[in-house]
């Protein structure tokens, strides 16, 4: 092979090209001005050769048709009818009621079902008064056993959802995963009754960010949301870890996919330590970020036909020295073993255990944790060698649940739980991503790679969005929704049994007297400024808008 370099080409070779081209490594030597290795080296390492030829179609424009949510096609998807939904309520209301009591505290069934989903239905509820506190949420946290093939039907014409990076590619259209996935992450937060595991879902999601508005993410972040995040949401993180790091997403997004001996690019290695395991403060220093991305020099993306956009671990850009990371020796010439190492150091480390346990349960508890139970959860992360469950089960502990602090519902979670409480009919199953554009939040797009904040502060702003999305949903010109206020407020005609079924429906029962009495108010004919129809679908959008429903 010659050497290809800017003064034989006359340009350096994109990051697209590197993948696109189909030769990978070939291109990343010759972008450093390094000679090619030959067909012979290649396969004397032990590794599969990469072929000249290259992926079968050539790259479209990326996210052509996904960078403005406003331009999306409807998606004609089958939904569940409320009338099903309904039915599913009633049986389980009967069911419990033939059950005794149950002996714990009343008040963990907000807050259990308010944190272990994205809304909480009757349904949650007569299942809550069905199971009682243990019961519903070890059944949450086995997940796998709750039969959601409901939503797999509604996933089933979303092709790319089961296909590797290549076939996607071979696609020729690269808007079609994007807007595949966010179809599927929205049917699933509304729909699935695996509602525990699609938060922690969303909480991986931003913990190992991945960008699908970054080049060649539109075919790799959906095998990473597969095969990374839905496979060890609810497992145990040092998997968790591992896969994450030998993601082609995760390698392309921090640019691993490039690092190699004589060139080393440490953008993985920090964020591992910063933002993937030990937090800031850690304790490592910039000698440890350098030592590490050393380990994971060869750490790269196949280009070959057949195994493309799959992890390599190609050795001759491996670096074989000795290394040290936090104190511990590194021996020379393990090859991939390098990079395990650092995963089970860093996975086993007491500051990753903190930062993992402080950020979960801020995510599920409450924005300022008490030290006592991040103290446990940590005790927990590093008895049971980070088994996630066993850390939820402690942050949702009845003694901790109980001082559970409000959190603000962001963007997404906002617009899901509003479908899950009214049920809408849809003409396109991404119109809450369009209203999530709306207001900042549309899963994987957020371009850096700490993730989507858990904060009130960052999200506080977006409040005339959240007012003006209910009150369009209730009159039925909210972008690709369309609700049936019968199915909340049934047969009720008064204002203060139309308040009710509003209250038991969107709030469990427990709307503060200040805001049901305004809305009992709205709901009087004195002015008859609207007709009864208007007026209660208008009622049914203030209480959406309410400070109250803002909050979980």
């Amino acid at each position: 092979m010659s050497t290809r370099t800017e003064e034989t080409t006359g340009r350096v070779p994109t990051r697209r090209d590197l993948l696109f081209g189909g030769a990978l490594l070939t291109g990343i030597l010759a972008q450093a001005g390094c000679l090619v290795p030959d067909e012979t080296l290649l396969a004397a390492d032990g590794e599969a050769p990469l072929p000249d030829a290259s992926p079968p179609s050539s790259p479209a424009d990326l996210l052509a048709r996904a960078r403005r949510i406003q331009a999306l096609q409807p998606t004609e998807m089958p939904l569940p009818p409320r009338d099903k939904q309904r039915a599913r309520e009633a049986d389980l209301q009967a069911a419990a009621s033939d059950i005794p009591a149950r002996d714990l505290d009343p008040a963990l069934r907000e807050p259990l079902l308010a944190r272990t989903g994205y809304g909480t239905t009757q349904l949650d509820r007569a299942l809550y008064s069905l199971l009682g506190y243990e019961a519903y949420l070890e059944r949450q946290l086995n997940h796998e056993e709750i039969d959601d093939s409901e939503v797999d039907q509604m996933l089933a014409p979303y092709a790319t959802l089961t296909m590797s990076a290549e076939e996607m590619y071979a696609l020729g259209d690269f808007g079609q995963p994007i807007l595949e996935l966010l179809a599927a992450r929205t049917i699933r937060a509304i729909y699935s009754q695996r509602q525990l595991y699609e938060r922690m879902v969303e909480f991986w999601t931003d913990h190992f960010n991945i960008s699908i508005l970054d080049e060649i993410e539109n075919v790799l972040k959906p095998v990473d949301d597969r095969e990374v995040i839905r496979k060890h949401a609810l497992g145990n993180f040092r998997d968790l870890l591992k896969a994450s790091a030998m993601s082609p997403g995760m390698l392309w997004y921090l640019d691993n996919y490039g690092s190699f001996v004589g060139a080393i690019n440490e953008n993985y290695a920090r964020e591992l330590l910063e933002l993937h395991t030990m937090g800031v403060d850690g304790g490592y220093t910039q000698q440890d970020v350098e030592e590490v991305a050393r380990c994971f020099t060869g750490w790269t993306i196949s280009g070959a036909e057949g195994s493309w956009g799959t992890f390599l671990f190609y050795g001759p850009l491996h670096d074989f020295g000795e290394k040290t990371v936090l104190g511990t020796t590194i021996p020379a010439g393990q090859r991939r073993k390098d990079g395990l190492d650092v995963i089970n150091l860093l996975a086993a480390h007491p500051s990753t255990a903190r930062f993992i346990s402080t950020k979960m349960t801020r995510w599920l508890w409450g924005y300022e944790p008490p030290a006592a139970l991040i103290d446990e959860v940590t005790d927990t992360y590093l008895a049971t060698d980070g088994d996630i469950k066993s850390m939820i089960r402690v942050i949702l502990s009845p003694q901790w649940l109980l001082k559970a602090t409000p959190k603000y519902k962001r963007p997404f979670h906002y617009l899901v739980s509003i479908a899950r409480v009214t049920q809408p009919d849809f003409s396109d199953i991404l119109g809450p991503v369009y209203w999530a554009d709306v207001m900042g939040h549309v899963p994987y797009f957020w371009p850096a790679p700490n993730g989507y904040a858990d904060s009130v502060g960052y999200w506080a702003g977006h409040l005339l969005p959240r007012w003006s999305m209910p009150a369009d949903l209730a009159n039925d010109t909210a972008y690709g929704m369309l609700i049936d206020p019968t199915y909340i407020v049934g047969d009720a005609t008064e204002p203060a049994e139309i308040v009710e079924q509003i209250n038991l429906r969107f709030f469990g029962g427990n709307l503060p007297d200040t805001e049901r009495d305004g809305l009992i108010a709205f709901l009087q004919p004195n002015p008859p400024n609207l007709p009864p129809p208007r007026r209660i679908r208008d009622a049914i959008g203030l209480a959406l808008a309410s400070p109250t429903f803002q909050w979980y």
